[in-house]
């Protein structure tokens, strides 16, 4: 406001001047009028141009831009329905045929700085309410090395990791469930997954993991005690422009015994030291050609799981495996069959298997609606045959669709 009133004075001090005969020689009259003519009509436009800038001058104090801050957050849906048949017996069909609402899962992401990320993930079922993951992830503290704290799916084998929404098949295959336990391994520690020098492999990734033995299923099921470490090591190799090749091998140690519980007499519990090993490979084979990946695709991917567990009536050892084939038809079907095979997770199981056939046909509505049809069968030993025809409907409401992590 003050230059707007200094040119304004300036102005009208070079107009009056134009009419004063003084201030210069009648000689130079008209060209010491033209001047300061000029230099006023300048001095005005500059006023004029500055209240233009301040006309235009909005201040915000940036408040609404504070969600930014907030979290995405995402709900996946997963439900159906499913007709059952118990040993080939239609009598059964009525018994175990029902519709199903498996899960909502609530999933939040946010990256909190330049160095570090958060994700978590809400199950959200008839039963109740309960945390699958969250975590944080610190990327890059040293080359190719990020760290994770917190709750999370570990990296035992491939598919583990993944979430149920996100699987290829409308389960987890039954060599996982049985020896890693129904939920899988869930468990709170620390991660470490560095990116090793390529060598021979087009990229190698080795990853420590150290966590609670919170899963009851394989070690002492408490909170506290001696931590549970697994490793694991995965090469991958591009075979070719369409194709590539990985494979990785995964150990694991802990112990299954349960110290510092109280019995039902008030008594503390505290058994002999029993270990728990854990040993698995898999093995994954992809084709999906450039320019056509959204049409084609043809995927092998393989699992073997070995445990040997101390228990105190004796030793408990199982292997299983599985092998799946998923190939893209279309933009929009995805079909593909799986074969798993294991032994009980029981002591003396010699000669004791289970085995399921698996056959699926997956349409994509679009990248965030999903429906799948499958046909299951399940039988071995001490095992009533079963079969089940399952339509399965997976919506994703917000950004991270079905997410494989």
């Amino acid at each position: 406001m003050h230059r707007q009133v200094c040119y304004l004075s300036a102005a009208l001090t070079m107009i009056w001047a134009l009419g004063s005969p003084a201030t210069v020689g009648a000689e130079d009259k008209d060209a010491e009028r033209d001047r300061l003519r000029q230099e006023a009509e300048s001095l005005v436009a500059d006023l004029a141009d500055e209240k233009e800038v301040a006309a235009e001058t909005v201040f915000t104090s940036g408040q609404r831009s504070l969600q930014a801050l907030n979290p995405e957050i995402s709900a996946v849906i997963d439900a159906g329905g499913q007709l059952g048949l118990r040993e080939f017996d239609r009598d059964s069909l009525a018994d175990s045929s029902r519709f199903y609402f498996r899960v909502m899962g609530l999933h939040l992401e946010s990256n909190l700085d330049p160095f570090s990320f958060f994700k978590a993930a809400i199950g959200v079922t008839p039963e109740g309410v309960g945390l699958g993951e969250a975590y944080v992830t610190w990327v890059n503290l040293l080359p190719g090395l990020n760290f994770s704290l917190g709750k999370f799916r570990q990296q035992f084998g491939v598919i583990q990791r993944w979430h149920v929404p996100a699987l290829d098949q409308f389960d987890f295959p039954l060599p996982l469930t049985t020896i890693l336990g129904p939920e899988g391994l869930n468990q709170i520690g620390i991660s470490f997954n560095w990116r090793l020098p390529a060598l021979w492999a087009d990229d190698q990734h080795l990853i420590v993991q150290v966590t609670n033995g919170t899963n009851q299923h394989l070690f002492q099921g408490q909170s506290f005690g001696v931590p549970v470490g697994l490793l694991r090591w995965s090469q991958y190799f591009d075979l070719n422009e369409a194709t590539y090749l990985e494979f990785g091998a995964t150990g694991m140690l802990g112990t299954n015994s349960r110290r510092g519980i109280e019995d039902a007499t008030g008594a503390l519990t505290n058994d002999p030291f029993r270990s728990t090993t854990l040993a698995g490979a898999d093995l994954t084979l992809s084709w999906s050609p450039l320019q056509q990946q959204r049409y084609q695709h043809v995927t092998f991917r393989a699992e073997f799981y070995w445990v040997g567990k101390e228990t105190a009536a004796g030793y408990l050892s199982a292997a299983g495996a599985y092998a799946y084939l998923d190939a893209g038809l279309t933009e929009t079907l995805v079909a593909g069959a799986r074969f798993d095979l294991t032994q009980p997770f029981a002591i003396d199981n010699d000669g004791q298997r289970l085995y399921q056939a698996v056959a699926y046909l997956t349409c994509w509505q679009s990248p965030w609606v999903k429906t799948r049809l499958q046909l299951t069968h399940l039988d071995g030993s001490g095992q009533t045959a079963d079969t089940r025809l399952i339509v399965q409907v997976i919506l994703a409401a917000g950004p991270h669709k079905h997410e494989k992590y």
